[in-house]
Order: structure tokens, then C-alpha cells, then sequence
């Protein structure tokens, strides 16, 4: 199983768990490559318009992976915003980066 495959499964048995759902993000959070990290906290504190995202491709990968959609903003296109698993996510890498809780 690809890496990328491997985090499809994570984030789709997170969201259909109401007990695990934090560990999943936790295991999200340890397995997500620093490139995709640096655009998932673009996105978390968005919604970010496409010709400002970080990386197109970075951002398809997370559109592609469930943790980023598409949206609009005050009535125009063309926008990315987080998940609300994103953003549990993004809080459990901060917390591994500071050292509040174990990696």
C-alpha cells in the first residue's frame, strides 16, 4: 500500500469513527509529509484563493485525500478551505511540533 493510500484509509476510518476519531488525526498528523503540512495550515486559516495557494499540487493531493474542499467566499469561486478533520489534524501537528504531546 502507497504512503498516500495508506492516509486515504486513515482519514476515511476517521470519519466514520466516533471513538477514534482523534487518535486517526494523530496518525494523520505523524504520517503527512512537511510539504503537505505547510499547505494544509494555508488552508486551515483560509479559505486561501487558488492563485495564492502555496502549491496547486499540494493542494489537489489534500483535496484528493478529504481534508480540503472546495468553496466560495462572499459569493465568488475559486477558493480551498480546511476540513474539520483538517483542522484537527493541523491542532495535532502543532501540538507534536511544540511538544505538547508525543510524536
Amino acid at each position: 500500500m502507497k504512503d498516500m493510500d495508506f492516509l486515504k484509509e486513515v482519514i476515511l476510518r476517521a470519519n466514520s469513527s466516533i471513538d477514534a476519531y482523534f487518535e486517526f488525526a494523530h496518525i494523520v498528523a505523524c504520517c503527512m509529509e512537511k510539504r503537505l503540512r505547510e499547505q494544509l495550515n494555508q488552508l486551515v486559516n483560509g479559505p486561501v484563493y487558488d492563485g495564492s495557494v502555496i502549491s496547486k499540487s499540494d493542494r489537489d493531493q489534500l483535496l484528493d485525500l478529504g481534508l480540503a474542499v472546495r468553496v466560495c467566499v462572499k459569493g465568488q469561486q475559486g477558493y480551498t478551505g480546511a476540513t474539520y478533520f483538517a483542522f484537527v489534524v493541523n491542532k495535532k501537528i502543532f501540538d507534536i511540533a511544540t511538544g505538547k504531546t508525543g510524536a
